[in-house]
């Protein structure tokens, strides 16, 4: 079920009536039972995968708690295989075997990798992480195991964050679920905002932008060079409001419940070097990685080669837990490098901009870094988006030879009218990021305008998403890019 189907607007309003009417033990059962349904809804492999991770990451955890010393790490050692054995027997193996088949080839050796078709269970990467996090805190006695089997599986099953996060930390969910808020017309009020903002990011915006993406990647040689440096901007925008989107409609939802979810984005295009947008983009993954992988491996306690070194690392980790596909690794890796190329090259380039009498909070000096910024997520995003890695070079060569321009705008996949729609819809995404960056939460401030304004403006955003939205044949609601990781 995804947030934007019909059965969702029906799932929602019941499923948070009767978690206001109820109270103690009876309501968090109904909520664990409605995400259990939410995710039964996408076929009934998925829930057993999530069931059968619950009931390892509870038990684990009470095992865990038994123990000392170095039988407590082998413990958490056979935990962590078993969770994360599970997520490459489902999203790598086939992945792992298809290099095995290319290396043996290459060396001589007859090898033929089977054919395998295994079903990815939805929201299986999230859910093993949050599990994962949860036993690593129990380890390290940040937080005792769990007694009750139901709040673990709660935390564990919810569903606004069941699918495609954010990855909640058992420390903040926990206490809200045991203490729910009780109704509050501001956070119901403030939550629909929220939802109704993430769908015009989502149908009006990424949409949108996907098609003309889709199709001028789908065969990058016969359009010109400037179409495609444009697709490639182009998804940049699509891939930030899609998957913001569904953070916006998640935690939104959450809010009108009466609980807070982990911030999942903060204008990342704003950013002024690769490693601020990465404390800003998917910031639930990023802080994951950088609690549980970064640190554990030394961080940057055992000098700049061992923190440039665990930098690379934990974004070849980063791009292989997206997809397994070399694409994804590159790309990982390609954000890594622009890191310690940074790193590196820091004090050298601190000498250049001063020498140009560019001070390190000049407007001009912000404006060039975040459109660098910009820029190096751009190229990084072709490997992301290509599909695999040879398909994206010939994205990257499609915008260095040939003509500049092939094919009028229909043949985008878009036409005049459309592509007019995206351009006024992403110049308002950027004045409300522009606002949150300098004038502080838009949310805050529209509810501080008069009833009568504030009532046009959100029918004037309804009617922008009904009308505006992208809908009609091939429209999929479930097709929300993040779902497949």
């Amino acid at each position: 079920m995804s947030f934007l189907s019909p059965g969702f607007f029906l799932f929602f309003p019941v499923v948070a009536l009767v978690w206001f009417l109820l109270s103690g033990t009876a309501r968090r059962l109904w909520l664990l039972c409605a995400s259990w349904w939410f995710l039964l809804c996408a076929g009934p492999e998925h829930l057993l995968s999530l069931l059968a991770a619950t009931a390892v990451t509870y038990l684990g955890a009470r095992f865990l708690d038994r123990f000392e010393g170095g039988r407590r790490k082998a413990v958490l050692g056979i935990l962590l295989a078993a969770l994360f054995g599970t997520l490459f027997l489902f999203k790598y193996l086939a992945f792992a075997l298809g290099l095995l088949e290319r290396v043996l080839t290459a060396a001589g050796l007859a090898f033929s990798s089977p054919a395998l078709d295994l079903l990815l269970p939805a929201g299986l990467s999230f859910y093993l992480f949050m599990a994962a996090g949860y036993l690593i805190d129990v380890y390290r006695r940040d937080r005792p195991a769990e007694t009750s089997f139901l709040d673990l599986a709660l935390f564990l099953s919810c569903f606004p964050y069941l699918i495609s996060g954010p990855i909640g930390r058992a420390g903040s969910l926990l206490p809200q679920f045991r203490r729910p808020a009780p109704f509050r017309w501001e956070s119901f009020r403030r939550g629909l905002l929220r939802f109704l903002w993430g769908a015009f990011k989502k149908l009006v915006i990424a949409d949108r932008l996907g098609i003309l993406v889709s199709t001028v990647y789908a065969a990058p040689a016969s359009f010109g060079r400037l179409q495609v440096m444009a697709a490639a901007v182009a998804f940049s925008v699509q891939i930030y409001c899609d998957f913001s989107a569904y953070s916006d409609m998640a935690l939104g939802c959450a809010e009108v419940m009466g609980f807070q979810l982990m911030e999942n984005f903060r204008t990342p295009y704003f950013s002024r070097s690769i490693g601020e947008f990465w404390r800003r983009w998917h910031i639930s993954l990023s802080s994951w990685f950088r609690d549980y992988l970064y640190i554990p491996l030394g961080g940057s306690r055992k000098g700049r080669r061992r923190k440039y070194l665990n930098i690379l690392i934990v974004f070849a980790v980063s791009g292989l837990w997206h997809g397994a596909a070399l694409s994804f690794v590159v790309w990982g890796l390609l954000n890594g490098l622009y890191q310690v190329v940074g790193g590196v090259t820091q004090k050298s380039r601190d000498r250049i901009r001063h020498s140009l009498g560019l001070a390190d909070d000049a407007p001009l000096t912000a404006v060039l870094q975040m459109a660098l910024t910009f820029l190096l997520s751009t190229v990084a995003w072709v490997f992301f988006k290509g599909g695999s890695f040879t398909h994206s070079l010939s994205i990257f060569r499609a915008m260095l030879t040939g003509p500049w321009l092939t094919r009028p705008f229909s043949a985008w996949g878009l036409d005049l009218p459309e592509l007019v729609v995206a351009t006024l819809a992403v110049v308002l995404l950027l004045a409300v990021d522009l606002y949150s960056v300098h004038r502080g939460s838009p949310r805050q401030k529209f509810f501080t305008l008069p009833r009568p304004v504030r009532w046009v403006l959100s029918l004037a955003l309804l009617l922008t998403v009904l009308i505006f939205g992208v809908y009609g044949t091939g429209y999929d609601p479930q097709d929300f890019i993040y779902f497949k990781f």
